[in-house]
């Protein structure tokens, strides 16, 4: 018997001839003995050995051992974790029918303060291998990801994770980059490209807000164009725009102040100041301390303005006599209560008074029947007194509330008053606190401020607020 074992060149293969004449026994230990005799010890296929004995493979290259490679470790990863809910509030696996106004919002990842944002998978080192000559085989380690720490983000957990420092919208670039932006910018105007935003910082947007979309923001909101027939909230912050056309749909609001360059047909409301560089035109605004038209194109003209110390314009009213309501002296918020207050008193003395009613004609039929009613009489009869009682107390409990807002009203708002820089047009309303005061006629130059429970009409030679 004659064996020859051939090892490939990177030594992860061994093959085997075996030479013998056809009679000549042969066993499965020589065969494995002449491996090891030359240098074969890893790998060693023992059924391939055993199927040439059993077969008597002669003559022929048999694969008799196979090394095993090395297995490379893995690179680290980023992996960026995406909420579960999107920019609209949504989840993603709802169903049904889609605004495809809230669709681009979905592709907007917003994160809160403390939320993780990626994690961070290390590189693995790899399996050893092993040639057919026993000889060990090194993998290649993985490398480490490239993780670059942006703004507003903090590594945890022995940097294993990603988290964010803000509220904001998370941005990763293709370099490792991770930040979470505060301002959301939007270089554009806000349509279907865009869709409605609800984002948790500032946004600034280069264009307009087109007509029907919504931007809610928790900052300031700052556009660039005009806000026309859309919804615009800041809920902590103010908005600017340059100019608002409301087209009797939508509102812009503010926690603090609004500002644009013109207002027209609109719904404008501002826990401080609504401050315009020109006309405000047939709108309803409100304002918890002032409302101003600057410049010489500041006029107002129709609808109902409210502040709760001051309204300043150029003009109010116009030379056609049209209807202008100007209120100061009460908050916005203030004055919706005392008119609900008002509402709900007149009501329930209405009613009181129909109860009244009702419990005389059931007291009339006692005193003839002896002080009894009949058996059906006797639960109205209860139900009316305690009806009675109840309207009796909530009067009492609103009209003291009613009081308490007017004296309070009265103290905060004394020096409340309205300017008309240049006129006064006839057809203007103006009412300070509860004072009414119509205009019929055109006046220059007015200050109007409550007075010995009036409405005074004076000069006006002083400086805008603003």
């Amino acid at each position: 018997m004659k064996v020859q074992v051939k090892v490939s060149q990177d030594a992860m293969e061994a093959h085997m001839i075996v030479s013998a004449e056809p009679n000549e026994e042969i066993s499965k230990e020589d065969l494995l003995s002449q491996l090891k005799s030359h240098g074969v010890v890893y790998g060693i296929m023992e059924d391939a050995i055993e199927n040439i004995v059993k077969s008597k493979i002669f003559d022929k290259p048999v694969l008799v051992a196979v090394g095993k490679k090395p297995v490379d470790g893995k690179d680290g990863q980023i992996v960026i974790i995406k909420p579960e809910q999107t920019e609209d509030g949504q989840s993603i696996a709802d169903k049904g029918k889609i605004d495809l106004r809230e669709l681009p919002a979905r592709m907007r990842t917003i994160v809160k303060a403390g939320q993780t944002v990626a994690e961070i998978i290390p590189p693995t080192e790899g399996e050893e291998g092993r040639n057919v000559l026993g000889r060990v085989l090194k993998p290649k380690v993985g490398k480490p990801p490239q993780l670059k720490l942006g703004r507003n983000v903090r590594l945890i957990e022995d940097g294993k994770k990603v988290v964010a420092a803000v509220d904001g919208i998370l941005i990763a670039a293709t370099d490792g980059t991770i930040d979470v932006n505060e301002v959301l910018n939007v270089q554009g105007d806000v349509d279907y490209s865009t869709g409605n935003i609800d984002f948790p910082g500032e946004v600034r947007i280069k264009g307009d807000v087109k007509p029907g979309f919504t931007v809610k923001a928790k900052g300031d909101v700052v556009v660039g164009g005009v806000v026309e027939a859309a919804t615009v909230v800041s809920f902590e912050g103010s908005v600017s725009a340059l100019g608002i056309k409301g087209r009797e749909k939508g509102i812009v609001k503010a926690k603090e102040e609004v500002r644009a360059k013109f207002v027209e047909n609109a719904v404008v409301e501002a826990g401080k100041a609504v401050i315009v560089d020109g006309p405000i035109t047939n709108s309803q605004i409100k304002a918890g301390e002032k409302v101003i038209a600057k410049g010489s194109k500041g006029v107002i003209v129709g609808g109902t303005i409210s502040a709760g110390f001051y309204v300043e314009a150029e003009e109010i009213g116009s030379e056609l006599g049209v209807s202008t309501h100007v209120e100061v002296g009460v908050e916005p918020e203030e004055r919706e209560r005392m008119k609900v207050l008002k509402a709900q008193l007149e009501l329930d003395r209405e009613n009181l008074s129909k109860l009244v009613a009702v419990y005389k004609t059931l007291k009339e039929i006692m005193d003839r029947n002896q002080g009894k009613l009949p058996p059906d009489k006797i639960e109205l009869f209860r139900k009316v007194g305690q009806s009675m009682i109840n309207l009796r107390n909530n009067i009492e409990l609103a009209e003291r509330e009613l009081e308490e807002i007017q004296r309070r009203m009265r103290e905060k708002y004394m020096f409340a008053k309205v300017i008309a820089r240049r006129v006064l047009h006839p057809g203007v309303e103006i009412c300070i606190f509860d004072k009414r005061y119509y205009n019929d006629k055109s006046l220059q130059k007015v200050l109007l401020v409550l007075e010995d429970e009036q409405v005074r009409v004076g000069g006006y030679s002083g400086d805008s607020e603003v």
